[in-house]
């Protein structure tokens, strides 16, 4: 039974209304004034803040004698161990004449690029970078610099055997110091704090983050990846050219895009490993000669390639990069992507529930026992990279082959760089 409901009706009761008071213009006037005093205040503040904090960044091209035991030939060689241990020196050494200085917090880094053999001893050539306050006066500063250096560096213990009355500096532009970096093979830009997580299905990447990543495009159409590893040769896998073997439909395309692309190049010779074996994908390594040296550029240059007795461990950083699938069977992606993945020792890649013995010496395993951090269709030919304590990168290994993408026990499965050095050596005198 339905019930009724009643709506009563009430009024509100009547309110006396009351006249509202407006202030007076003299207190309208004050209020208005003192707001706008207020305002004055900080504005004033905060310029005062940014005109006497803002710090601009100075860049410096150092030079600095010394003696060493090492003979030059052993570490003269960029790129070479040698090389990273005898800068890793000097540049502590600096970085320690600064510390124990008034420009402790103005001093952002030293980076040797160079090194020349004099008729007494050694040469480096060295960046130096600073962040000073717009308000100081520059020219000040490199008189500082230049007498911290002579001061500081007399209580530098060797080896190597410093000459701090040697030392010279010269300011330099960003122009100059962006082109003295990008002739240094490994360098790249700093990437935004971010998660990477994979390929398949990962990371964007930002422009000049890996300068040395090429898309090798058969008829213009993506097939494979490579790596710049001097103005004229990339390096990428075999497997790549088993049937796309004439030169003149290839190119090369560089940039984190391949539409639209930052720089393209044809390619005048292939090369590859003359043991390549398909079936086992033994050897799966190759090099491709462009026709035209590449300009170096903040985003386009190339990998350090390490020596043959480089070794590489379990927990060392390593990022693979490519525009191939996010997953398998996919398409290919047209901005570059990324992944951090784990190297993983070669007999736990040989197991019977991973690879079961398909691994060679020629061959590497990185990625995850989980899953899901991989290469996938696409990035074939493209660099597995890492790291060196002076956060020079370095070519570990060539995108080769995997059992589909991303799977548990199913790790990517590389070309190992430093069993093939002396091959890439013997192609391009690199």
């Amino acid at each position: 039974m339905a019930k009724d409901i009643q709506i009563s009706s009430s009024r509100p009761a009547a309110v006396k209304a009351r006249k509202r008071a407006c202030p007076e213009p003299w207190v309208i006037g004050l209020i208005t004034f003192l707001s706008l005093i207020v305002l004055a205040v900080c504005i004033g503040v905060t310029v005062h803040y940014v005109r006497y904090n803002h710090r601009m960044t100075h860049n410096y091209y150092s030079t600095l004698s010394f003696t060493s035991d090492k003979v030059y030939g052993e570490f003269g060689k960029e790129a070479s161990k040698n090389f990273t241990e005898m800068s890793q020196r000097i540049e502590s050494m600096v970085k320690y004449a600064f510390y124990k200085s008034p420009l402790r917090g103005d001093f952002v880094k030293s980076h040797i690029i160079k090194y020349s053999q004099e008729e007494d001893g050694v040469l480096a050539h060295m960046l130096l970078i600073f962040r000073f306050r717009a308000t100081e006066n520059v020219d000040t500063k490199n008189s500082i610099i230049q007498r911290i250096l002579h001061e500081k560096l007399q209580d530098a213990t060797g080896p190597p055997k410093l000459d701090p009355a040697s030392v010279e500096i010269k300011k330099i532009n960003k122009t100059e110091t962006d082109k003295f970096l990008n002739n240094c093979c490994g360098t790249r830009r700093s990437k935004s704090a971010r998660q990477s997580v994979r390929i398949v299905g990962g990371t964007e990447v930002e422009e000049g983050e890996w300068p040395w990543q090429a898309s090798l495009q058969w008829d213009g159409l993506h097939r494979c990846g490579a790596s710049l590893i001097n103005s004229t040769w990339l390096l990428s896998a075999a497997h790549c050219f088993t049937l796309y073997k004439d030169p003149a439909r290839w190119t090369a395309s560089f940039g984190v895009t391949i539409k639209p692309l930052k720089m393209k190049q044809g390619l005048r010779r292939i090369i590859v490993h003359e043991k390549y074996n398909h079936s086992t994908h033994d050897y799966d390594i190759s090099l491709a000669e462009l026709s035209s040296p590449v300009p170096y550029t903040n985003t386009v240059h190339r990998i350090c390639l390490p020596e043959a007795s480089h070794e590489f461990h379990p927990g060392d950083e390593m990022f693979v990069t490519g525009f191939g699938a996010r997953q398998d069977d996919g398409y290919t992606q047209n901005h570059l992507r990324e992944v951090q993945v784990d190297l993983i020792q070669t007999d736990i890649c040989n197991d019977p529930q991973v690879y079961n013995g398909a691994i060679t010496p020629r061959m590497l395993c990185a990625g995850s026992l989980q899953g899901k951090r991989d290469a996938c269709q696409g990035d074939s030919g493209g660099p597995l990279v890492s790291p060196d304590p002076r956060n020079i990168w370095y070519l570990v290994g060539v995108v080769s082959w995997g059992d589909k993408c991303g799977q548990p026990n199913k790790p990517g499965v590389y070309t190992r760089v430093t069993a093939l050095r002396d091959w890439i050596t013997s192609k391009t005198g690199i």
